[in-house]
């Protein structure tokens, strides 16, 4: 009772400073998301950030909050298009309440309500990563495989924390084709050649991203440790490496 009045009264300090809150989810299993508290009472919705693994932590925290500020003045900016400098666009679109009751239970518990709004914040164009789920919709395991495990059991004989050091290219559209496991829970698959890579390019994302974006790498999980494999772009049939 103690950890949750110290919660409620760091919200209500965020919320009296900034005007919102923002509350960060990082799963082992299903992509990074976070969420406002606060923007009800001036707004009558909230936002929420899914995915976007082309930012950062850093840049990622302050998309929403660059959005949030944006926005404080429109009296309802659904399926707008709103532009942040150095972020690019976004746009804000009505989220569909079997996504929400799911991923934002902090905001149903602040306001103890189930009739909330939420607005998502869609990166748009050169930003847009392939893990984003579309959340005007209904959830559906089959349609956002990256995102069944907010409800499912994890069905993978690995960590469900297990993870994946990745590039740009491959959460947009581009084929992996180099896989490498160097420890029992972590993997380096790339799009293209790995040691060609810009360090600004590679992210780190759960196992259960890559699978969801790409179920062809599924002999992954049964490499031995310092060992991998390879394709080319235009195949689906792995190699040993060496």
């Amino acid at each position: 009772m103690i950890q949750k009045t110290e919660f409620l009264d760091t919200i209500h300090s965020n919320i009296n400073k900034y005007g919102h809150h923002i509350t960060i989810v990082k799963s082992g299993t299903v992509p990074r998301y976070a969420y406002t508290i606060g923007l009800t009472k001036n707004l009558g919705f909230e936002l929420v950030l899914a995915g976007g693994f082309y930012y950062n932590m850093e840049e990622f925290n302050s998309v929403i909050n660059s959005v949030a500020l944006q926005i404080k003045t429109n009296s309802k900016p659904k399926n707008k298009i709103v532009t942040i400098d150095f972020f690019g666009d976004f746009l804000l679109q009505e989220v569909d309440k079997s996504w929400s009751q799911i991923m934002l239970l902090g905001v149903y518990d602040f306001y103890e309500t189930d009739q909330i709004e939420v607005l998502q914040i869609m990166p748009t164009l050169d930003y847009y990563t392939n893990e984003i789920p579309k959340m005007s919709e209904v959830r559906s395991i089959d349609l956002h495989p990256i995102w069944k495990w907010l409800t499912e059991t994890w069905s993978f004989a690995i960590s469900p924390t297990s993870k994946v050091i990745t590039n740009l290219q491959a959460l947009q559209n581009h084929k992996i084709t180099e896989i490498m496991r160097w420890e029992f829970d972590e993997w380096e698959m790339f799009a293209g050649s790995g040691p060609d890579v810009e360090k600004d390019e590679i992210r780190i994302v759960p196992f259960g991203t890559i699978i969801g974006l790409d179920s062809s790498i599924l002999p992954s999980l049964n490499l031995k440790m310092g060992k991998g494999m390879w394709r080319d772009s235009e195949e689906l049939v792995w190699n040993d490496w060496g």
